[in-house]
């Protein structure tokens, strides 16, 4: 009897500590987050239901955008905080197309009407880079690094050790494998899961190049229960597997080639499936964050009671706060260390450590972002990716930027296609070389209808403390304005004016900010002109000629930060010049002007100009514009009305302007202001509306030929037009309306940008 009581007891005991995990701990429960781009922050809305009905959340997986909002909440961050977090739209303002502001102005050569750029090397073989229009998310990259560098580090990047014990997957492209994600970095494991295909660049980890592991499994699952056998598995399911393809959507064709569908399916006896409604947009409105959060609350809120039906274990409030509060406390404050780089060779180090300039100063990550941004907008960068890892000898963290450094050569090509007789096509081809300096010489080519060009422009740049640059610019260029006429009009009004400008130009430049350069310099220019002072000319006749020829020194200060090179809609630009010309003028008078004689005469003068463009969004879809030019200057009349006019600044603020000879809009000195008014009607479709009051200080008049009293003259600028922002630069149609004898207003169908080389004599 008492062997029996005592084999009984035995049994009784092991039974006991086989049971007590189980009842220490019941019901353990995986939370499952699939992916979908933009849709998949309704996972935000979900966390935030569960967390508010006290559903325990034991175990996180995620993919794709599941996986970056699964990894901020095993981090320690509650729902409230991603939500802040993850709904800034600011965070994706990583549209496609030609980003202006990207550029350090620094750097920035002028603007040219290209509309694809081409990079290639030729080190073994030619290998050129594809220009596909992948989305820019380097502001998010470093956001991920900052908000989960300390849960990393307090985990000691074991992702068992976190706030929730989390898991990601992703795509190895080499093996279109399954990988997945335990350890190490977590912001590189998160930016691995949400790389998707051909629209964000993949990052290495491990040696591997991952992509999304949506082309596998959007909806891991079987990966929850593989990791960590959970006792309960709730899915949130974001989107459902992509329809069929359409022929006109790159986007469906794209996915569905790449994506393999994915089993929403899930085990009714241990899990629940939480199914958002999100629409039948593509992945890509992140403008709707905030209503698929909304609809991600809604979908859990609508299985609640099911939820708690079977679960028998809830969470108090207070013991999660608690548990949050404990691991957070764990987290290392971030602030940075040591810097290093990947990538790029040792004289590149060189360069890019002079580049960010680092000083002995303690910086937190956000302080240290202004770096960042600096290597973002170098142009010598192609891309650049950082990372954070604490060491515990610094109780800092050491930051790498792994950088991809731009491609050796690149080839532009553009122009400018339009209802009028004014077309153009460009070609620019450029090399550069990145050692301890960076060396850059640029080749490119106008021809066309109205304005032919050579342009060639070495520069060298020298980074650090103090920063600076030096340039050289050879300009030859002709302007045929007689070419751009469809006709002559029936008044005294010059027709037949030709503009060669030439030049060498050497400046020396120095940033003072992201956007801004101060530049000084000296120019060689030769102005040669070819006209006839009024219509009436024969075949036989000759043109009149003037020749100038100046030493140009001048300080330019000049700031710009517009969203587009041309038709701009956020940003500001300012321009302050003074330019001094000391030279001479040779005029030869043609067949049609009796009596003159050849002459020659001395000239000096300055000129002092500014201009300021500013733009405001006060409200959506609306933007309004302001435009600010003066410009003062002490030439003087020349010989003739023509000559005299050919020296004056052109006031051109629309595009169409550019191309035109208006003596009502050519003065020494002068003021100008503008307004614009732009509708954003849908998405890269805006309808703009523009108006100019210029006034010159004194008009140059023909009959007789003399400068007008001051401020007797004023003129008005108009143009609505309608532009579509392409990839490869705007369609537009426009009605413009400017003073002119015999043809007030105009109508306008173009596409690309009316842009050509930068004037060193009309500033």
């Amino acid at each position: 009897m008492h062997l029996f009581m005592t084999i009984k007891t035995f049994w009784l005991c092991l039974l006991l500590i086989v049971m007590l995990p189980f009842a220490a701990f019941p019901q353990a429960t995986a939370l499952v987050l699939s992916g979908g781009g933009a849709k998949g922050m309704s996972h935000i809305g979900v966390l935030k239901a569960l967390e508010e009905n006290n559903i325990p959340i034991d175990y996180i997986i995620g993919n794709s955008m599941g996986a970056m909002v699964g990894a901020l909440y095993a981090s320690g961050y509650s729902p409230d905080q991603i939500n802040q977090f993850l709904s800034n739209g600011k965070l994706y303002e990583f549209n496609r197309g030609n980003k202006k502001s990207e550029y350090f102005y620094f750097q920035k050569y002028e603007n040219n009407p290209s509309w694809i750029t081409i990079p290639f090397a030729i080190d073994n073989g030619l290998k050129a880079r594809l220009p596909f229009n992948i989305y820019n998310i380097q502001d998010l990259d470093y956001m991920m690094m900052e908000f989960y560098a300390g849960a990393a580090a307090a985990a000691n990047y074991n992702f068992d050790s976190l706030f929730v014990p989390f898991r990601c997957v992703a795509t190895d492209i080499d093996s279109s494998e399954l990988i997945i994600l335990k350890d190490g970095d977590l912001a590189k494991a998160a930016r691995a899961s949400i790389t998707f295909p051909f629209f964000v660049r993949p990052i290495k980890v491990n040696d591997k190049l991952l992509f999304d592991g949506g082309m596998i499994d959007n909806f891991p699952v079987a990966i929850a229960q593989e990791e960590f056998d959970p006792d309960f598995v709730i899915g949130s399911k974001a989107v459902s597997n992509y329809s069929s393809p359409d022929a006109d959507d790159v986007v469906s064709q794209i996915q569905n080639m790449l994506m393999r569908k994915a089993d929403f399916t899930m085990d009714t006896t241990n899990g629940v499936l939480i199914e958002t409604i999100t629409g039948n947009e593509n992945v890509f409105q992140f403008n709707k964050v905030e209503q698929y959060i909304d609809s991600g609350y809604a979908a859990a809120i609508r299985v609640m009671p099911l939820l708690k039906n079977r679960l028998k274990r809830m969470v108090e409030h207070d013991d999660l706060l608690k548990k949050r509060s404990t691991f957070n406390a764990k987290k290392p404050p971030v602030i940075i260390g040591d810097v290093t780089f990947s990538g790029v060779n040792k004289r590149q180090v060189h360069y890019f450590q002079k580049s960010i300039f680092i000083s002995d100063d303690t910086l937190n990550s956000h302080e240290f972002k202004k770096k960042y941004t600096r290597l973002m907008a170098n142009e010598n960068v192609r891309t650049v990716y950082p990372s954070l890892h604490y060491n515990e000898q610094t109780d800092r963290y050491d930051i790498n930027f792994d950088i991809a450094v731009a491609d050796p050569f690149e080839l532009m090509f553009g122009g400018y296609i339009s209802s009028s007789v004014v077309n153009e096509a460009y070609i620019k081809i450029g090399l550069q070389h990145l050692g301890k300096t960076s060396k850059h010489l640029d080749l490119s080519t106008y021809f066309g209808t109205f304005y032919n060009s050579f342009l060639a422009v070495a520069k060298f740049e020298q980074q650090g403390r103090v920063p600076y640059y030096v340039m050289l610019d050879f300009l030859i260029s002709r302007k045929n304005y007689f070419r751009g006429s469809r006709y002559f009009y029936e008044d005294q009004a010059p027709a037949y004016i030709v503009i060669d400008e030439n030049y060498l130009d050497l400046n020396i430049g120095t940033p003072i900010g992201l956007s801004h350069v101060a530049r000084i310099g000296v120019a060689n220019i030769n102005l040669n002109t070819l006209y006839y002072q009024d219509n009436y000319f024969k075949r036989t006749d000759t043109a009149d000629r003037s020749n100038f020829y100046f030493i140009n020194p001048y300080i330019e200060f000049e700031r710009d930060n517009l969203n587009r090179k041309q038709y701009a809609s956020k940003g500001s630009w300012f321009y302050l010049g003074f330019n001094y010309y000391a030279g001479e003028e040779h005029t030869t008078p043609g067949s049609t002007a009796s009596g003159e004689m050849e002459y020659r005469r001395n000239l000096n003068f300055f000129l002092l100009s500014a201009h300021y463009e500013q733009y405001f969004n006060f409200f959506k879809p609306f933007i309004f514009g302001i435009s600010a030019d003066i410009g003062y200057s002490n030439k003087p009349l020349l010989n003739n009305y023509v000559s005299s006019l050919l020296i004056a600044s052109p006031y051109a603020p629309i595009t169409m302007m550019q191309s035109l000879f208006l003596e009502n809009y050519r003065a020494y000195s002068y003021g100008g202001v503008g307004a614009k008014a732009i509708f954003d009607i849908y998405k890269n479709l805006e309808l703009r509306f523009e108006a100019y009051y210029y006034v010159p200080h004194q008009k140059i008049l023909n009959e007789p030929f003399q400068l007008s009293k001051p401020l007797s003259y004023q003129y008005l600028v108009g143009t609505a037009q309608l532009v579509y922002h392409t990839p490869i630069g705007p369609i537009g149609i426009a009605v413009n309306y400017f003073d002119n004898p015999g043809d007030e207003w105009t109508v306008l169908f173009n596409i690309g940008y009316l842009i050509f080389n930068n004037s060193r004599f009309y500033k």
